[in-house]
């Protein structure tokens, strides 16, 4: 038991450190690449904090066992909607700016709803998770383009809710950022699986059933990298890193990770996740209206409805699974 502790707490420690190595390293690219923090978040943030899931999922279809890479995606993007934009938002509301309103939250409602309901009724086949993938090939390359063409950068004013004290600060040398980048995603990686070791072996040794380990706490674990990244982003100001890293990282999980699980091993849905996908499908499209009220913030209001949503939702997974 002391040993799972020691490597929950270590995997934390790891977490902080490389959220805040990637947080300072993604300021800093898009000042100097002249875009905003959304654009970095919802790409180079969201790619990076995805790791975990990538290199958990991709080996778990390699051995046969998409219907565990299905569990893990569902659970993590529930979590980076319910969790990370709910702790992020009770810290400091986010602003939510024109352009996520416009194209990613209703991209993440329309690819998050279609695999729930492919989920919840007639399962998955090759060629659905490659169309998928294909979308989110074609968002990403057109979203890389457009942020190198043209300055994504907010206007003066637009974030009204705190900025980034060092913006008067001279931002690093390319070669530094890159070695805080690689550094914060290897901290985060390795992290990210200590602390989800971790927390999972200290869960089964206390009688937690498997099911209830798996669509929870290793969920929880291999989204601790967004959640620590988000919450150190917020607390310097930067509410549109935290926002891109968080519907940046659901587009990557169901988009290429689930994508290039579902071409590996097309995974069956059990009956344990039909409440999980429907959750996740109705969180996404909660999102839709979240985002334009409260002057198009994440207010506080809605970040505490998310998070009271999550615990219900623990709750009734527990006591379900308990029973079953």
């Amino acid at each position: 038991m002391l040993g799972y502790v020691l490597q929950f707490v270590g995997g934390l420690v790891l977490l902080l450190v490389g959220g805040r190595l990637l947080v300072s390293a993604s300021v800093d690219t898009a000042r100097r690449l002249r875009v905003s923090p959304l654009v970095v978040g919802l790409t180079l943030v969201a790619w990076g904090t995805s790791a975990p899931e990538l290199a958990l999922n991709v080996i778990s279809a390699a051995k046969g066992r998409g219907s565990l890479a299905l569990g893990n995606v569902v659970g993590a993007n529930i979590c980076n909607v319910a969790l990370v934009l709910g702790t992020c938002s009770l810290i400091r509301p986010l602003v939510v700016q024109e352009r996520l309103i416009k194209v990613e939250i209703w991209l993440n409602a329309a690819i998050l709803s279609f695999m729930a309901a492919l989920g919840l009724t007639m399962g998955f086949q090759r060629w659905e998770t490659a169309l998928m993938l294909g979308v989110f090939g074609s968002y990403s390359m057109w979203t890389v383009m457009a942020a190198l063409r043209k300055s994504d950068a907010p206007s003066p004013g637009a974030d009204t809710i705190g900025q980034d004290p060092t913006a008067d600060a001279r931002p690093m040398g390319w070669s530094m950022i890159g070695a805080c980048f690689i550094g914060g995603l290897a901290l985060l990686s390795f992290g990210g699986s200590l602390a989800s070791d971790g927390a999972s072996g200290f869960a089964i040794a206390l009688g937690v059933p498997a099911a209830i380990v798996g669509v929870t706490v290793v969920s929880i674990g291999t989204t601790l990298p967004e959640l620590v990244t988000g919450v150190l982003a917020v607390r310097k100001g930067q509410t549109d890193l935290a926002m891109g890293n968080a519907i940046g990282s659901c587009l990557f999980n169901a988009g290429a990770v689930f994508g290039i699980v579902g071409l590996i091993s097309p995974p069956s849905t059990d009956a344990e996740l039909t409440i999980p996908l429907a959750y996740m499908g109705l969180l996404a499209i909660a999102l839709i209206p979240i985002s334009r009220t409260f002057g198009k913030t994440v207010s506080r209001v809605e970040g505490a409805f998310l998070l009271g949503s999550y615990a219900v939702f623990l709750a009734v997974s527990a006591v379900l699974a308990t029973r079953g």
